[in-house]
């Protein structure tokens, strides 16, 4: 869909806009690898409507805006409290994508970006019914790495294997979770660890049919799925430092295979500022386009 010459030239155009970016600290949103994947594939698009689902301070918006200046944008979260940017000529909508009429969009000229947070599972039967066909996700991490499903575990026919890390001074997940489990007795089929400053809880993967055919589904009506490479290579340590360091998770390679990166920090000639958000947010953001 891309070569690294052509990505390389494209940073540069891009980069002139990410500077004048309003949030400089976009933490819990997207950030220069997620948001340079955006850009590409808009130019790349050329969408005339771009459905947004999962709005946080409204950086996303901002590039998209600033991306293609005459798309329609309809933008949605189902709490719109944390914008710090808003457009009077974008459409808000403070519910789930799923419980708004998109019949009248031409969908062969429609994105939707996916940075909600919701299992894609739950996107798919919406998706085919909608006939959508031009689809990004942004949190497309692995099994292991993901409290849900997202395209990457679906399209290499995995089942998901949920984790959860509890911290004990966090009383009230603590608490909710201990409820469930031995008062109310929702012992579900997992395993339990208690370590010296945490909980660690393992969801065994579970093989469901209906799951099965909708996925089987899904993937017969691809005609592409892309994973956008990362700008520079990719550091699984940096990534996932909180996983390792608090957690003690034994994370390797071969857990988390990304391609090839796109470049390297000195050829790439980014201001300092921008070294730290490289790596720390890159989860396999892909593009998917349906028949």
């Amino acid at each position: 869909m891309f070569n690294n010459d052509n990505l390389k030239h494209k940073f540069k155009s891009f980069l002139k806009i990410y500077n004048s970016r309003p949030i400089k600290d976009n933490t819990s949103g997207m950030r220069i690898d997620h948001c340079f994947a955006v850009y590409c594939l808009l130019k790349k698009i050329k969408p005339t409507n771009v459905i947004e689902s999962g709005v946080w301070r409204g950086q996303t918006t901002w590039l998209i805006r600033n991306t293609l200046k005459k798309a329609n944008i309809f933008s949605i979260d189902i709490d719109l409290s944390n914008r710090k940017i808003i457009y009077d000529d974008v459409i808000y909508y403070n519910k789930d994508i799923s419980k708004i009429n998109w019949h009248k969009l031409n969908k062969s000229k429609t994105l939707v970006i996916f940075d909600d947070h919701v299992c894609f599972s739950k996107r798919i039967g919406f998706l085919i019914k909608n006939n959508f066909k031009h689809i990004i996700f942004d949190d497309n991490l692995p099994n292991g790495f993901s409290p849900y499903y997202s395209p990457k575990i679906i399209y290499e026919k995995k089942y998901l294997i949920k984790k959860r890390f509890i911290k004990y001074s966090n009383l009230k997940r603590l608490i909710k979770f201990l409820t469930n489990f031995y008062i109310l007795g929702n012992k579900k089929n997992f395993n339990i660890r208690f370590n010296k400053s945490f909980l660690k809880v393992v969801y065994p993967p579970k093989i469901n049919p209906k799951l099965n055919k909708l996925f089987n589904k899904f993937i017969y009506k691809t005609e592409l799925y892309f994973e956008f490479p990362p700008l520079i290579k990719f550091n699984l340590k940096k990534r996932f430092k909180k996983l390792i360091n608090v957690f003690g998770e034994n994370v390797n390679k071969e857990d988390y295979k990304v391609k090839k990166p796109i470049s390297n920090l000195k050829e790439l000639k980014v201001n300092k500022s921008l070294h730290s958000e490289f790596n720390q947010q890159y989860a396999s953001i892909c593009y998917v386009k349906l028949k």
